[in-house]
């Protein structure tokens, strides 16, 4: 009888241990879940930004690689008497560089549709001192989005009678990001200078011929 009293207490106890152990278990996850909310709400946002933005800096390089564009390819200086007399651009030219870009931009944003972050571990525990180590826990999310491209002209002055003439190339993003939890839409903008030319003169002021200015 004594013995059978024992083994009740056993039994009794290690279900108890159990119980416990499902307890702070479920504790645990949740308190984990949470943390996760709170990391995709702060991390999320800048890591696709970054994500974005290295795509779009490859897809600018291709292009560029690929059609060896320069400042005559864009631009015509016009010169009367030894003086600049007009800026005029090829709309064609500008206009097809454009979509090659947008294009590329897509295609590498594609690629990483389906991306990972990763966050160590001791982040999860809420104290400084060891927030940035122990194992990485990933944290899967998609990605997707549209691109635009614009063309800007600047001028600069570069001393005595010069002008440097600057074009630069603007690629807004918008971009929609979504994980369990998460979801958010961003639009931001990541130029290049991807031409310039020194024009001697003063800046002018004169369009003309088949091209039009760069807006």
């Amino acid at each position: 009888m004594a013995f059978t009293r024992k083994k009740s207490k056993r039994r009794l106890k290690k279900r108890l241990c159990l119980l416990l152990a499902a307890a702070l278990t479920l504790f645990a996850i949740n308190r984990f879940e949470s943390k996760i909310s709170v990391f995709s709400s702060s991390y999320l946002p800048a890591f696709a930004r970054q994500t974005t933005t290295d795509a779009v800096c490859r897809a600018v390089r291709e292009v560029l690689d690929e059609g060896g564009f320069g400042y005559e390819d864009f631009v015509r200086v016009r010169y009367s008497g030894g003086k600049a007399a007009a800026v005029e651009t090829d709309a064609a030219a500008i206009n097809s560089f454009k979509s090659k870009v947008v294009a590329k931009a897509e295609e590498e944003c594609e690629k990483i549709h389906n991306s990972t972050m990763h966050i160590p571990l001791g982040a999860f525990t809420g104290l400084s001192l060891i927030s940035n180590y122990g194992p990485k826990i990933p944290l899967s999310y998609c990605l997707t989005g549209s691109f635009s491209a614009e063309l800007q002209s600047t001028f600069e002055s570069a001393g005595l009678n010069q002008t440097i003439h600057h074009i630069r190339l603007v690629v807004t993003s918008h971009i929609v990001t979504a994980s369990v939890d998460y979801k958010d839409t961003m639009t931001f903008s990541t130029d290049f200078e991807i031409a310039q030319s020194v024009i001697v003169g003063d800046i002018p002021t004169t369009y003309g011929g088949y091209y039009t200015p760069i807006r």
